[in-house]
């Protein structure tokens, strides 16, 4: 019944079992709990001691007895907003903690990543949306970029990137355009946070590249399947100054 949110909890699913058996059943002794849950009677007192602890059980005496019974279920939402609050206050302190454990783990990080398949592929790309506010530059073969990751994905993906204000200068070769009519989300201009070039006539290329910071995410055509990335200050010096050579002679849309 609440299986997530006792998993959430860092409750287990034998003390989820007491919970519910106490909900359908009503008050009980552990006597009776443990032969309806089927697990020792010491064990149930485990349990039910965390239970009450979290404010879901409580428990009265009679007749000499102990006896169990649920406590206000309300309590539920308050130990999800303790959950909430404390996951908070972790990310914020992993924020401020970030550029240390970049730095210090930057020297052992692999310098090429490979990833195969549609799956292997998407997960590179969305490696850039866990940035914001970068500019980036792509050479682009957009119809066969179309082909591998899809028109539903990419849609998605450009809604994402807008929204982290990622912007684009791209690169598509003559013979790999799409219709921005069709599809709209592949404008260019200021809304779109993508300023569009076309290839001279003759420069076709099936791969393309995605370039932030100093990691160059590659993919292959459709055909081949696979991605890489390559984490390298030289090597996206040198990417980005080859970009900037057929940038200029490049034709605007």
């Amino acid at each position: 019944m609440l299986t997530k949110i006792f998993k959430e909890l860092g409750l287990s699913g034998i003390t989820e079992r007491v919970f519910n058996n106490l909900v359908e059943k009503g008050p009980s002794t552990a006597r009776q709990l443990a032969d309806r849950v089927a697990i020792p009677r010491p064990s149930v007192y485990d349990h039910l001691k965390i239970l009450i602890e979290k404010g879901l059980v409580m428990e009265r005496s009679e007749e000499g007895k102990k006896v169990f019974s649920i406590d206000n279920v309300l309590n539920i939402e308050e130990l999800l907003n303790d959950k909430i609050k404390s996951l908070q206050t972790e990310k914020e302190q992993f924020k401020l903690s970030l550029p240390s454990l970049m730095k210090k783990t930057s020297f052992i990080e692999p310098q090429i990543k490979f990833y195969s398949g549609k799956e292997g592929v998407k997960q590179v790309i969305n490696h850039i949306m866990l940035n914001r506010n970068i500019e980036t530059i792509l050479m682009w073969p957009m119809s066969e970029m179309m082909k591998v990751l899809g028109d539903e994905y990419l849609k998605e993906l450009n809604i994402k990137r807008v929204q982290r204000n990622i912007h684009l200068r791209v690169i598509w070769p003559k013979d790999k355009v799409l219709d921005t009519k069709k599809y709209p989300y592949l404008g260019s201009g200021e809304e779109h946070l993508r300023d569009l070039r076309i290839a001279p006539k003759g420069m076709t290329w099936d791969m393309g590249y995605w370039m932030y910071e100093d990691r160059v995410i590659f993919l292959s055509s459709e055909k081949e399947g696979f991605g890489f990335v390559v984490h390298s200050k030289d090597f996206a010096s040198l990417i980005k100054v080859q970009f900037d050579e057929i940038w200029k002679v490049s034709k605007p849309i």
